[in-house]
């Protein structure tokens, strides 16, 4: 995705219902996250919730990922996992 692209997606997200569906090229633009480190949260855990609409068809809710977005805040740098 272009820089205009990922603008539009982070656009498209912050407009959205919560229960709004987004895939996962659309969730790494508005994360900031490559599509592999996702992919990688899918299979070992500790990623955001997602669906698997068919078999190749992943799709993540907006109130899903603002949760995990809001589980990951700190107060310092002390409380990071290392």
């Amino acid at each position: 995705m272009n820089n205009d692209e990922i603008q539009a997606e982070i656009e498209r997200f912050n407009t959205a219902d919560n229960d709004a569906s987004f895939s996962p090229e659309s969730i790494a633009a508005v994360l900031g996250v490559s599509l592999s480190w996702l992919q990688k949260k899918r299979c070992v855990g500790g990623g955001i919730p997602f669906s698997k609409v068919h078999y190749r068809k992943i799709m993540y809710k907006k109130s899903d990922v603002l949760a995990y977005i809001e589980s990951q805040r700190i107060q310092s740098t002390s409380q990071m996992a290392v």
